[in-house]
């Protein structure tokens, strides 16, 4: 299925929910605040004037992009990474917490593995043309990335790092699912990788308080230097996930 139809097929989805012109939402809402829920990504016009519901169709895209990408048992990460000869490691920073209210990255982190060992880094900064929310928990603030690429050419280039290599994050469902993916097909190009989450793995193979990063890092006396970088994020859930995969072929 190619990107147009896959978004007539995302309007179609929202129609059944609320998919109408300006005139029959201005029957509930005023015209004030159907600007406002525009501005702020709740709802986005088609080419035909009318609007959807953004929140809706971001939660059916992450459906269809498992079509492509499905989700994987812990069983199942663990037989594809074990099998893989290499594979890349992902972090991402954001403008905000939720790909479906019109949240953007802004920072791109990933390690190519080969065999247990870092052999390349891909890194760029990412301008969301959009306030970021979550300077306070990153750092990385519109002023910082005002002279950085737009999404497009790096979501491209981070590709062709990636190639068809299987993708790992600590959280899948929020760096590949909720907002590479979703960048993948807003710029052509089928999100096909496998995937694994070294959450869903912790949660199987580590004793630690908690999965967040910091908490098993911490636990594991695993390097954890300026969390909330992207970088420096990959490389901690790197070194997680080498400890999560030595206890798993041990077993």
């Amino acid at each position: 299925m190619n990107i147009e139809r896959l978004h007539i097929r995302i309007m179609i989805t929202c129609s059944i929910v609320g998919f109408a012109k300006r005139e029959a939402l201005a029957a509930s809402y005023s015209l004030e605040a159907i600007d406002e829920l525009e501005q702020h990504g709740y709802i986005a016009r088609t080419r035909y004037g009318h609007y959807y519901n953004t929140k809706l169709a971001a939660q059916y895209l992450r459906k269809f992009i498992t079509t492509y990408s499905p989700r994987l048992k812990v069983a199942e990460m663990v037989e594809l990474l074990e099998r893989a000869p290499e594979y890349v490691v992902v972090d991402i920073e954001t403008t905000g917490g939720s790909a479906a209210r019109g949240d953007k990255i802004v920072e791109i982190a990933a390690l190519k593995i080969r065999h247990g060992e870092t052999v390349d880094l891909f890194h760029r900064f990412v301008n969301p043309e959009k306030p970021i929310k979550n300077s306070h928990i990153h750092g990385i603030t519109n002023e910082r990335v005002k002279d950085e690429q737009t999404i497009s050419p790096v979501i491209h280039a981070f590709k062709a790092f990636l190639g068809d290599l299987p993708i790992v994050s600590h959280h899948i469902g929020f760096d590949w699912y909720s907002f590479l993916a979703l960048e993948f097909f807003r710029n052509g190009i089928r999100p096909t990788n496998p995937a694994a989450c070294t959450v869903l793995l912790a949660r199987k193979y580590l004793d630690s308080p908690r999965n967040n990063l910091n908490v098993i890092a911490e636990t594991y006396n695993i390097p954890l230097l300026n969390h909330h970088t992207a970088d420096a994020d990959a490389i901690c859930a790197n070194e997680i996930l080498q400890l999560i995969m030595k206890k798993a072929t041990a077993q």
